[in-house]
């Protein structure tokens, strides 16, 4: 059993993961959060260029009768009293540049947007997702979830603060080439990891566990979750495999709370004996 387990862990977590993926059970699961995650970024998406093409039309108005519009809002007063930009934003070259700017740019964050959205719906199918990993490959290993959830929606409150945080930090550096791809991403991916690593790690370990397992197995976490998360930038690919990310930290956690468990029951046995005196 121990040499089964040693060659599971060093070679077959991907193999193992996709295999459990494409049974009936979790294709079937994976539509749920995908269609929820779907569904919510189309409106959301929808709202924000209803709003902004809105802002467009009304300087486009304003500059071709400003005496009509000068009453409607603030935006109207302001463009009346600018009418110059008035001009410049009601145009149809800059309404097409502007819009193909922000299709292209807003598509890019709506699809960070969706990523951690379907992170978050993810979440409320992650305790079914883990028991049956345990089930298929795990009954040996104990769960030891205890985790409340006033403390788990502190979490939650406490890392979307600090995300926000990284993100208005990153801003600046948005305007830089190459840079600005690593600063746009890098927030994302926090929340990416810290969400789903903790999310599943809690489904398993106990809060000391927890503790042990981020801190002597943070780079093999962080390895996969950056790989998982390069997947999800792929269109569709966040959406529709959050169940299969699951299953992958799902097994990499039960594989990180039999190596500490063994540990501590081999812990007397390697220590050495002192001899005693006559």
């Amino acid at each position: 059993m121990e040499q089964k387990r040693n060659d599971y862990t060093e070679g077959a977590l991907l193999s193992k993961s996709l295999a459990d993926f494409f049974t009936t059970k979790f294709l079937a699961l994976s539509t749920a959060p995908f269609f929820i995650t779907l569904l919510i970024s189309i409106l959301f998406l929808y709202y924000l260029s209803g709003e902004f093409f809105d802002m467009l039309n009304v300087a486009a108005q304003v500059s071709q009768n400003p005496d009509a519009a000068a009453a409607q809002n603030e935006l109207a007063q302001f463009a009346k009293e600018y009418p110059i930009i008035s001009a410049i934003l009601g145009s149809f070259i800059f309404k097409a540049i502007a819009g193909t700017l922000f299709y292209v740019i807003g598509g890019g964050f709506a699809v960070l947007v969706s990523v951690i959205l379907a992170v978050v719906i993810i979440g409320f199918f992650t305790p079914y997702i883990v028991a049956e990993v345990q089930k298929r490959h795990y009954p040996d290993i104990e769960r030891k979830a205890t985790v409340p959830i006033t403390d788990y929606l502190f979490f939650l409150l406490k890392q979307f603060g600090l995300f926000l945080l990284f993100f208005f930090v990153s801003l600046p550096f948005y305007f830089m080439p190459v840079i600005n791809i690593i600063a746009m991403n890098a927030p994302f991916y926090f929340l990416f990891h810290t969400l789903l690593s903790r999310d599943v790690a809690g489904e398993i370990l106990s809060k000391e566990e927890q503790k042990i397992v981020f801190k002597k197995a943070k780079w093999r976490i962080a390895t996969t979750t950056f790989i998982l998360y390069l997947l999800s930038l792929i269109p569709a690919v966040g959406i529709l495999g959050q169940v299969f990310f699951v299953i992958v930290l799902a097994h990499q956690f039960f594989q990180e709370a039999a190596r500490i468990r063994n540990a501590r029951l081999e812990e007397p046995l390697s220590r050495p004996s002192i001899p005693s005196h006559p």
